[in-house]
């Protein structure tokens, strides 16, 4: 694609403000800037950002910093408020009566702990779309736990499926149930504006980081329905299989009928053994299997296996690095990345939205479809 990338649909039309900061209303927040939202921070003055507490670093000494900060509060504006002042109260109920949707962090008794009453942010936002997000919802016997990625991929259930069944659960790197949350209150937020565009209404909803796991591991919830027993670690039956590679790591995620295919890439014949014939055997046997699988596969680059397992029709998939993904040709191509400059740092990159604007007719200068 050529020109300038588009990701807006309403520029500097609608005004959210995030209440609080977590990376699940970060998320969000930052998407609807990225929508062209007008976003502020409202942070309580003297209380440590969680978000400045995460890594991955960038920077050195005074100027360390984290990135995953530094990308979702980007484009933001920051307003520190002191609750303890009746002016900056004052100051920010205005704030509040003039956004169009407002993002909680935080459970009520969090607020009420801090002074703030979120039944009269409701009353001087009456027409706002109102989302809160809580690590484990706004009520009931964990709501006053304090909440984090590792807890909610335990408490969810994706430690018992990820990784090897002789050794420690594994948790997922990043922070995927607190960015599914924000993006589960993306959803509801776009409901709630479009409600209100129809009905002149407001509209509030509630979502929580432990529920999101529910929409990530969704295999668990169709398996229970349907009456099958639900995998665990070590289930797989010799697949998937994640190993190393010359350059890397490649992850294979063949089903039975790819096995023929999966043995001719590998060309080990030691795999027509009858003890790797089915996926049970295999499973029995899996150590072994893994180590012929990777005898083959540290010789060989990543990309290589990736592309031959895809012309064979098998999913797979190399592990990408940081580097990998900058590069990728794909994302380069479709101008994925945001070029910025921090101060104290210098110049970097972060995601931009994963999404594009293809503008027409149909809708009017204020992004409304008609």
């Amino acid at each position: 694609m050529t020109g300038e990338r588009k990701t807006a649909l309403l520029p500097g039309v609608t005004k959210v403000v995030e209440l609080g900061e977590r990376v699940s209303t970060a998320v969000s927040g930052r998407y609807l800037e990225r929508l062209g939202a007008t976003v502020t921070r409202v942070l309580p003055a003297h209380e440590a950002s969680e978000l400045a507490a995460l890594g991955p670093w960038i920077g050195e000494g005074a100027n360390a910093r984290s990135a995953v900060a530094e990308w979702l509060r980007h484009g933001k504006s920051l307003l520190q408020v002191d609750f303890t002042s009746a002016d900056e109260r004052a100051g920010l109920e205005t704030l509040l009566g003039e956004a169009d949707v407002i993002l909680v962090a935080g459970t009520t008794a969090e607020w009420d702990a801090r002074g703030i009453s979120l039944e009269r942010v409701r009353e001087v936002a009456p027409k706002a779309v109102i989302g809160q997000i809580t690590p484990w919802g706004d009520s009931g016997p964990y709501s006053g736990l304090r909440g984090g990625e590792f807890m909610a991929q335990a408490a969810g259930g994706l430690l018992n499926l990820v990784g090897q069944a002789d050794r420690e659960p594994v948790r997922l790197g990043g922070y995927p149930t607190q960015a599914t949350a924000g993006l589960l209150a993306l959803d509801g937020v776009v409901i709630g504006l479009f409600r209100r565009q129809s009905t002149g209404e407001g509209y509030q909803f509630q979502t929580s980081e432990f529920e999101s796991v529910a929409h990530l591991e969704w295999k668990i919830a169709s398996a229970t329905q349907s009456g099958r027993r639900r995998e665990q670690r070590g289930d797989e039956g010799g697949g998937p299989v994640v190993v190393r590679t010359r350059d890397g790591h490649f992850g294979c995620f063949f089903i039975p009928p790819n096995w023929a295919d999966l043995k001719a890439i590998i060309g080990d014949p030691r795999l027509d053994d009858e003890k790797f014939s089915t996926p049970k055997l295999r499973a029995a046997h899996e150590k072994e299997f893994r180590e012929v699988i990777q005898g083959a596969t540290l010789t060989r680059a990543k990309k290589e296996l990736y592309h031959q397992a895809q012309e064979r029709g098998i999913p797979a998939g190399h592990v990408a690095t940081m580097t990998d993904l900058i590069e990728s040709p794909q994302y380069r191509v479709r101008d994925f990345f945001q070029r910025i400059t921090i101060a104290g740092v210098g110049e970097g990159e972060i995601p931009d939205a994963p999404w594009q604007v293809l503008m027409s007719d149909s809708f009017d200068t204020e992004g409304n479809f008609s």
